[in-house]
């Protein structure tokens, strides 16, 4: 037996999962189990809920796969350690962090004393950026393709541009630290005043509601030269010897632009809980950017001539503005991007590149669904109810039959009810896919703002996504493309913008996801029995939390659920109404 453990450790958006005889069998990331947004850390309560799905314990794990390589870009991140950090603190949180790294075997076997990792076990550390790519390319079924990883930083790297063929990842260009796109853009994002790390999907929403007046000033003065990804490290602190960035617990780091970006766009201290145009213009810029300086990339691959399917992965894969963009463009036939492109998704990616370079003639299955997280028996749901649910003040009723419970829900939706739905497997990923969601209405032109103030309370501006059968998506959106994880915005077509305000964006695009049978058929037969009352194949799909980690347990979604002004609650089998 074979038993393989990924990790993406010590970094935002610890996760882990368990692959056993070339069986993605679960996957989850920490911050869901303790409820801190993008924890950082080593992912203890994740590795314990692998082992329990997968009924092992720590000694039977053969092979641990970490998203991180401590001999990455050795020669050139010691230089650049050398010439700037041998003075000042930052040489003894870069030290803290490489000895994590090399004593990962021992910090597991403490953390998880007194049922101990084997002797025999094998650490494989597999460059960070090598990771993201396979989370795409393995999943992706292409037998060849360009491999693209674009992110903040990971092993000393920000972009890699890699040759996937024959199951084999070979890195063929890459950008090092100091330049990166995603330090732009998060820079950029603190610059408006998200402080939060992973912030970045708030200027993404916002941008469509600005005009990109700034977008020269940006590519002249913080980038080297218009062709370049080397940045003006005049407006930047990510370099200077005291900066600090932690990746302990919750991820905390200090503003990454410097005082010249405040001259140079003549404002500063800008506030979020009063958004002005100030805000969206430099958020539109920003995105137009971020989008020129992508299409550099990939036209610099597409030179390449590798290949005419392209997979993409790491943070800034998450852009679902670019991603249609980068669709649209028609520089590759085929075009793959993963459910879980961002860092917790490296777990996955280093597990598969282990499975698939370690092993010969492995086959790997379960790559594709991203219900990988855990489920909870009808059994425990009752007893969760009975114990947090007040019978007198809320109607419960258990269904035996799923498809008379989503006809029940089809027509609470169509009444503009708002329902938290929680059902089977959680997703992995930052997005929730109908497992762990919030349902309403889209035809209702109020609907998004009750639940931004009744529920989310979050930004008004950000918008909330369409979820659609995938045999009608033609009909209602210009794309074909099956789109299933929400990678990309599309435009919507403009004769049915009106029939669907609620998840229809300013820009007249929708983050959509694309819902089949065969990915989450009860999922699919919910929306299918909306469409049979309303017309409309489509439902708003929103992650099911109130400024939290995704709900993970039935007490979560109650907890969520009696804290709100949810509606309803489907759980499982049962149906709780106010």
């Amino acid at each position: 037996m074979r038993l393989t453990l990924g990790l993406n450790v010590n970094h935002a958006d610890s996760s882990a999962c368990i692959i056993k005889d070339g069986k993605l069998l679960f996957a989850i990331e920490e911050e869901r189990i303790n409820r801190e947004k993008h924890w950082a850390g080593l992912p203890v309560n994740s590795i314990k809920e692998c082992l329990k799905y997968a009924e092992m314990k720590p000694e039977d794990i053969t092979d641990v796969a970490i998203n991180t390589n401590p001999l990455s870009n050795f020669k050139d991140k010691s230089f650049f350690f050398l010439r700037n950090y041998i003075f000042g603190k930052k040489k003894y949180e870069i030290a803290k962090r490489l000895n994590k790294k090399i004593n990962i075997k021992k910090d597991l076997n403490n953390h998880l004393y007194p049922d101990i990792f084997s002797n025999k076990m094998k650490i494989h550390y597999i460059d960070h950026h090598i990771s993201h790519v396979a989370s795409a390319f393995y999943p992706s079924g292409f037998k060849d393709a360009i491999g693209i990883s674009i992110d903040g930083f990971g092993d000393f790297c920000s972009i890699s541009i890699c040759e996937c063929k024959e199951e084999k990842i070979h890195v063929i260009k890459k950008h090092l630290f100091p330049n990166s796109l995603g330090v732009f853009y998060e820079a950029l994002t603190q610059f408006i005043g998200f402080k939060n790390y992973g912030d970045e999907y708030k200027l993404m929403g916002l941008s469509s509601l600005g005009t990109p007046i700034f977008t020269d000033l940006l590519m002249k003065n913080l980038f080297l030269d218009k062709d370049s990804f080397n940045l003006n490290l005049d407006f930047f602190n990510h370099t200077k010897n005291n900066y600090s960035y932690k990746f302990e617990g919750k991820p905390k780091q200090n503003n990454l632009y410097s005082n010249r970006l405040e001259n140079l766009l003549k404002v500063k201290d800008l506030k979020t809980d009063d958004i002005k145009q100030i805000h969206k213009d430099i958020a539109a810029s920003t995105q137009k950017v971020f989008e020129i300086k992508l299409f550099k990339i990939i036209e610099e691959a597409k030179k390449l001539k590798i290949s005419e399917n392209l997979v993409y992965a790491g943070g800034c894969a998450l852009n679902s503005l670019a991603n249609e963009k980068l669709y649209e463009s028609k520089l590759f036939k085929n075009i793959f991007i993963p459910y879980a492109p961002g860092d917790g998704g490296g777990s996955i990616g280093a597990a598969l590149f282990v499975e698939k370079n370690k092993y010969k003639k492995v086959s790997v299955s379960n790559l594709t669904s991203p219900y990988l997280g855990n489920k909870y028996s009808i059994e425990y749901t009752k007893t969760v109810i009975d114990k947090l649910i007040d019978q007198k003040n809320y109607k419960v009723n258990y269904f035996e039959n799923l498809e008379k419970l989503n006809q029940v829900l089809a027509n609470l939706l169509a009444k503009n009810k708002i329902v938290g739905n929680f059902n089977g497997r959680m997703e992995f990923g930052s997005r929730a896919l109908g497992n762990r969601s919030i349902l309403a209405n889209p035809c209702s032109s109020n609907i998004k703002e009750i639940i931004n103030k009744k529920i989310k309370r979050r930004e008004s501006f950000r918008p909330f996504a369409p979820a659609i059968l995938q045999e009608e998506k033609n009909n209602w959106f210009v794309s074909e493309k099956e789109n299933p994880y929400m990678a990309s915005v599309e435009k919507i077509i403009t004769e049915k913008q009106k029939i669907i305000p609620s998840v229809t964006h300013v820009d007249g695009s929708g983050r959509v996801q694309g819902v089949s049978k065969d990915m989450n058929k009860n999922f699919y037969d919910l929306i299918n029995s909306f469409f049979k009352i309303t017309k409309v194949p489509i439902l708003l799909n929103t992650s099911f939390n109130e400024n939290e980690p995704i709900v993970m347990t039935p007490s979560q979604a109650i907890d969520c659920f009696l804290r709100t002004e949810m509606d309803v609650l489907s759980i499982n089998n049962f149906l709780i109404i106010r």
